[in-house]
């Protein structure tokens, strides 16, 4: 199975909560992390070692179209994370040429470790799959 984890933090700048996310592929950011995950692959979300997260109690779309997340992200059992699949059937055939990427906004509500409830909006990206022809 080929993966892209996303890994999550809760910080605090300047008085405020953030929620600081990196991912497998070495790309970080603080509050709307954008990762690119390749059609059929895994997403997974998880806790940081010393996270300061107690949980992460739901993901899901922020968009009508759901381009990108074709079922909300399943909690995974025995674990404080959550996983999806990316479809292969994102992108309608024939795929364009000019066809960039399919982008969907999404949501992560988490609980910090003081018990505070907060959500942050960062962005799932996936290319076209190549093509032969």
């Amino acid at each position: 199975m080929k993966i892209v984890t996303i890994y999550l933090r809760s910080i605090e700048l300047n008085g405020e909560n953030h929620l600081a996310m990196f991912d497998s592929n070495r790309n970080g950011a603080i509050d709307n992390l954008i990762t690119v995950v390749p059609v059929g692959y895994t997403v997974l979300w998880k806790l940081d070692c010393l996270s300061g997260l107690r949980s992460i109690t739901k993901i899901y779309s922020k968009t009508k179209q759901h381009n990108v997340f074709k079922t909300d992200p399943k909690k995974r059992l025995l674990c404080k994370g959550f996983k999806l699949h990316i479809s292969k059937d994102i992108f309608k055939l024939p795929i364009s040429k000019d066809t960039k990427y399919e982008e969907e906004a999404y949501a992560i509500d988490y609980i910090r470790c003081d018990g505070k409830k907060l959500t942050t909006d960062p962005v799932i990206r996936v290319p076209p799959p190549p093509t032969h022809g």
